[in-house]
């Protein structure tokens, strides 16, 4: 893909308090809910940094596309998202909202949001870091 001059980390994201409501919706990306939607519905997770959001999303597309297990015996995961953490750190370094998903059949949304935009309260939403077992 890119090089790190490619996609670079920005200060954007805390010169102007962002952090991000993460949304999961089954549905493809085409039919997934406008912003404003999904920003009066609680958030699966608060993410505070641009590291966090990139971990949320690999954590989320690593076990919607994770391969088929053949029986019991768990197979090691060694696909490489190298690539696509450093395009979602510094996508959201920059204050955005970042939208992806497994083609046809979910979407992941991770809205930017800034305290004016923002609900007083998460309503019992997962502030990160992530939850331990959910780490990469």
């Amino acid at each position: 893909m890119g090089t790190e001059e490619d996609w670079p980390v920005e200060q954007t994201w805390s010169l102007r308090n962002t952090h991000w409501h993460a949304y999961v919706e089954h549905t493809s990306l085409d039919h997934a809910s406008p912003r404003s939607e999904r920003l009066e519905r609680t958030p699966e997770e608060v993410l505070t940094t641009p590291a966090e959001v990139a971990a949320w999303l690999e954590v989320n597309l690593r076990s919607a596309t994770k391969p088929e297990e053949a029986g019991k015996k768990r197979t090691k995961d060694d696909r490489d998202f190298t690539d696509s953490n450093r395009v979602h750190t510094s996508l959201a370094s920059a204050g955005e909202s970042i939208y992806t998903g497994v083609k046809g059949m979910l979407t992941l949304a991770v809205e930017a949001v800034t305290p004016d935009e923002c609900r007083n309260t998460h309503d019992g939403a997962d502030v990160a870091p992530l939850k331990s077992g959910r780490r990469r």
